[in-house]
């Protein structure tokens, strides 16, 4: 691949879609010339989804034992494709309690970039407890996430982001549930609502 997917350029590439300087829902915001062009790039990925859809079937076709669920939301905030690969094995938990794991893919509508993070959430008879997020490779789903990411590199073509380029500071920006002066990244190409 040789496109720019540099920290550098990718805030650059941000800037293009999120108003600099103000909340959502204040005077402005909505009708921006970038907010209209972030609504407009979302319709546009919903109407043209034939490459995602081809990438789930692929993912259902070759993880047979897994659970693949689509919880992509681009009608809302999201700037992305979702979607979670749940693990066939559920971890017996000391005091009856139960571990479900997945590998969680976000591929962003605008640039071809992805991130694939692990999601590790407990169940008990008190409920669910907030899922733990790690974006390392961890033993417990790396032979489930190398499946899914040449998968990904497969049909997408797309490039995987480094921890260092996801976390990168957009200060100017807010999006989602993220404050201004707080956002990422990751917040800004894909979603906040990460878990």
């Amino acid at each position: 691949m040789n496109e720019d997917v540099s920290a550098s350029r990718l805030i650059e590439l941000v800037h293009q879609y999120h108003p600099v300087n103000l909340y959502g829902g204040e005077e402005g915001y909505d009708d921006s010339e970038q907010y209209q062009r972030m609504l407009a790039l979302r319709e546009h990925a919903l109407k043209n989804s034939m490459s995602w859809k081809r990438l789930l079937a692929r993912l259902s076709e070759s993880l047979p034992e897994c659970k693949v669920e689509d919880w992509t939301a681009l009608f809302s905030d999201d700037n992305c494709w979702r979607v979670r690969v749940y693990l066939p094995e559920v971890l017996k938990l000391p005091g009856g309690a139960e571990e479900v794991r997945a590998v969680v893919v976000l591929v962003s509508i605008l640039a071809p970039v992805y991130v694939l993070y692990s999601s590790f959430q407990q169940y008990s008879d008190k409920g669910a407890s907030p899922s733990r997020t790690i974006y390392e490779d961890v033993p417990e789903t790396k032979p489930h996430a190398n499946k899914i990411e040449a998968i990904i590199r497969d049909v997408l073509h797309a490039h995987r982001l480094p921890n260092e380029t996801l976390f990168t500071p957009v200060p100017d920006i807010q999006c989602g549930n993220i404050r201004l002066g707080e956002a990422r990244l990751i917040d800004c190409l894909f979603t906040d609502d990460r878990w």
